[in-house]
């Protein structure tokens, strides 16, 4: 059954003007997601990916709550770093100029 839905687009560029503060990496990424981070469309999706599973879930989380991996096939992942068992699928796709990520909070 599903419980919640979530959507959330940002533009690439406000995500690279953020990555000029040195602070804002570590602070929105885990140090798991920081090893994955390839480029500004990577955190754009997973920036995209953490606003649309708290859209989802309905409820505030913290930027370090919610761990968005890569799997073998390259798909992402939720995994909770807050102790929820919440099953969430994701899907995050970018462009030139935006990225989005859809969530599904399922029971």
């Amino acid at each position: 059954m599903i419980r919640g839905i979530g959507i959330d687009v940002i533009s690439i560029d406000r995500i690279r003007r953020a990555m000029q503060n040195p602070r804002f990496l570590p602070r929105i990424l885990t140090p798991k997601e920081l090893e994955q981070a390839r480029d500004v469309a990577y955190v754009a999706g997973r920036w995209a990916g953490k606003e649309a599973i708290a859209k989802a879930v309905s409820t505030r989380l913290s930027w370090q709550d919610v761990e968005i991996l890569a799997d073998d096939t390259g798909a992402p992942r939720v995994h909770w770093r807050n102790g929820s068992n919440a099953v969430v699928w994701l899907s995050i796709s970018h462009d030139k100029s935006v990225a989005v990520a859809c969530a599904v909070w399922e029971e």
